[in-house]
C-alpha cells in the first residue's frame, strides 16, 4: 500500500468517495488526459514565491548600493507583485479541496484561468502587473550588462553588475514558471 499523498486530482466528477483509486492509478493513466498535475503545479508556484521573495530582496540591495537610484530597484515592486499573486494563485487553485469546473461558459477562452470570472479576473491583473514589472526589471538589467545607463560617466561596481545577472536570473525563471504553468492550465482544462 502506498504511504504518499495524493498529488494528482482526477477530474472526472464520476469519482464516488467508494473509488479506492490511488495516485499511482491516476499515473499510470498513460496519455496523462484527464489528471491535472496539481504537485507540479503547486511546486511551481513556490518557486515564484521563492524567486519574488529573492528579487525584492535584490532589488533592496540593488536600492542601497545604487544610493536611491530605481534602476534595478525596480525588483522590489515586481518581487511583491510576483508573491502577491502567486500567494492568490495558490489560494484560488482547483486542487484544495478536489477539483471545482469553471463556471465560465464552455465556449470561453477564460476557462483555464479560474473556477469563475470573479476569480479570473483579478489574477489576470495581478499576473499582468507582475509581469510587466518583470519586463521592465529585465530591460533595466539587460541596459545595467550592456553598460548604457544614463548619465553616468563613472564605471558600474562589480556589484551592481551582479545584482543585473542575478535579478535577470530569478526573472527568467518566474517568467518561465508563468509560462509552464499557463501551458498546464490550457492542457489540462477539462471543461
Amino acid at each position: 500500500m502506498s504511504c504518499r499523498k495524493e498529488s494528482l486530482c482526477p477530474l472526472s466528477s464520476d469519482l464516488t468517495a467508494t473509488d479506492r483509486r490511488t495516485s499511482d492509478d491516476f499515473a499510470t493513466n498513460g496519455s496523462g488526459v484527464g489528471v491535472y498535475p496539481f504537485a507540479l503545479v503547486l511546486r511551481l508556484r513556490v518557486l515564484q514565491v521563492v524567486c519574488g521573495i529573492s528579487a525584492l530582496v535584490m532589488g533592496t540591495v540593488a536600492l542601497i548600493e545604487e544610493r536611491g537610484e530605481l534602476n534595478l530597484a525596480v525588483a522590489v515592486p515586481a518581487g511583491c507583485a510576483t508573491v502577491l499573486a502567486a500567494g492568490a494563485s495558490i489560494h484560488t487553485s482547483r486542487g484544495f479541496s478536489g477539483y471545482k469546473p469553471s463556471t465560465c461558459g464552455s465556449s470561453s477562452s477564460l476557462r483555464f484561468l479560474g473556477p469563475s470570472a470573479r476569480v479570473a479576473v483579478p489574477l489576470v491583473i495581478l499576473w499582468a502587473v507582475a509581469c510587466s514589472l518583470h519586463a521592465a526589471l529585465v530591460f533595466q538589467a539587460t541596459w545595467t550588462l550592456a553598460g548604457k545607463r544614463g548619465s553616468e560617466s563613472s564605471e558600474l561596481s562589480g556589484t551592481v553588475l551582479v545584482l543585473a545577472v542575478i535579478e535577470l536570473t530569478l526573472t527568467s525563471i518566474t517568467i518561465l514558471a508563468v509560462l509552464v504553468i499557463l501551458r498546464i492550465d490550457c492542457r489540462y482544462d477539462p471543461d
